[in-house]
């Protein structure tokens, strides 16, 4: 077993409510595939991290043995720009990946929150994604090959580095979004893009949320060029965002034609300040956690209607209600004291059909409403490939449902 490190007692609290008896740094994944066929075996439970950004996500769990501190396995690991290929260990931040292509004319076309210290494991293992989904994918659809540990200690790899890699199974898309609770990735490799030369963004007020939605619906359906489009509702009005990359005559083109769809531009923000606006908006994602925040999916065609219906119920209140209509998804942030128009909009949205997860809450909260909403069907599947891939239930304990 590896020597733990950082072993004092402020160490030991990885995040709110998050202790652990000892931390292991881990640099390899040999080391890895050590640590975790020990535990296994001892029946000592484990909580792998990174960048400790969404380490309170998640079910109330009891302490555990070991805290695994990932950052040790950073670094790139091959890069083919000709290729459009990046083989990256899963420690590294998304600010030096971005780094690395960018000097290549190169991206990763998604939203990551504070990409400093967001690992691409982390961002992997949680599965966030933001509004540049609509148009690019998140990382799950870049995913083309990863090196994992099972929980039992297998290490095993799958996927490639060639971009049409049909052989084997999905398996780096079905650890996306696992939440660390069947493997721990050592490495990752992913699909690059070509980084867009122009981005611009357009503002635009409305009077109501409805008719807000109304016409990003249209806009969306209309407006093949969009690459992200956001609605937001708070105290101060109702903000339509709006979003293009690409060659700088095109974005321009697209930026008068959401205008004229809209008919209510208030701003134009270009390069840089575009960039700013949309990064300080995931970063929100991630700022949030001294309050109660709500992420809900339903039926892209059905979000109008439930992101009205919980608009009525929080008026009056300090409520932020984001809405991605395209995506099929709400934010709902409301102040730290207001567990009681949480459980009313989880209510609403379970009897709608929609699913939620209550990303930041206290523990009183987390432990009087379900933390990942009703069990899904097909639960007990799930509930099977966790005893294959984690036998002994080691890998972060009670966090999911499984």
């Amino acid at each position: 077993m590896p020597t733990p490190v950082n072993d004092t007692t402020n160490a030991r609290e990885l995040a709110a409510g998050v202790h652990v008896d000892e931390i292991v740094t881990v640099e390899s994944g040999p080391q890895l595939a050590d640590v975790l066929r020990e535990a296994t075996v001892n029946n000592h439970s484990v909580i792998p991290f990174g960048g400790r950004r969404s380490l309170a996500t998640g079910n109330p769990a009891g302490p555990a043995k070991f805290g695994l501190d990932l950052t040790g396995l950073s670094g790139i690991l091959s890069y083919e720009p000709a290729d459009l290929t990046l083989s990256v260990r899963a420690g590294t931040t998304l600010a030096e990946i971005q780094k690395t292509l960018g000097e290549s004319g190169q991206e990763l076309p998604i939203d990551v929150p504070f990409p400093e210290v967001t690992t691409v494991g982390g961002l992997a293992a949680t599965g966030f994604a933001g509004p540049r989904r609509l148009r690019s994918g998140s990382l799950r659809d870049l995913l083309i090959g990863c090196e994992f540990v099972r929980g039992d200690g297998l290490l095993a790899k799958a996927g490639g580095m060639v971009v049409k890699n049909v052989s084997g199974f999905e398996i780096p898309r079905f650890l996306h979004g696992s939440w660390g609770a069947l493997a721990v990735l050592i490495s990752v490799n992913l699909k690059v893009t070509p980084l867009a030369r122009a981005d611009g963004t357009l503002h635009a007020r409305f009077d109501g949320l409805d008719t807000a939605i109304q016409a990003v619906h249209r806009l969306i359906a209309e407006e093949p060029s969009i690459e992200a489009c956001v609605v937001t509702s708070d105290p101060h009005g109702v903000l339509v965002a709006a979003r293009a990359v690409g060659r700088p005559g095109a974005v321009a083109a697209s930026l008068d034609s959401f205008a004229q769809r809209l008919g209510s531009e208030i701003a134009r923000l270009e390069a840089e300040q575009s960039r700013a606006f949309w990064q300080d908006l995931v970063n929100r994602h991630a700022e949030d956690d001294s309050k109660i925040v709500l992420a809900i999916g339903a039926r892209p065609r059905d979000v109008g209607s439930l992101a009205t219906r919980i608009g009525d119920i929080t008026a009056g209140h300090d409520a932020t209600i984001q809405v991605s209509t395209g995506l099929g998804s709400l934010r709902i942030v409301i102040p730290a004291n207001g567990e009681d128009l949480a459980t009313g909009i989880a209510a609403l949205a379970t009897a709608d059909g929609a699913s939620y997860v209550l990303e930041s809450a206290s523990p009183a909260l987390r432990l009087s409403l379900p933390t990942w909403g009703t069990e899904p069907e097909g639960i007990e599947v799930m509930r099977s490939v966790k005893r294959e891939f984690d036998p002994g239930g080691i890998l972060n304990p009670g966090r999911l449902p499984l």
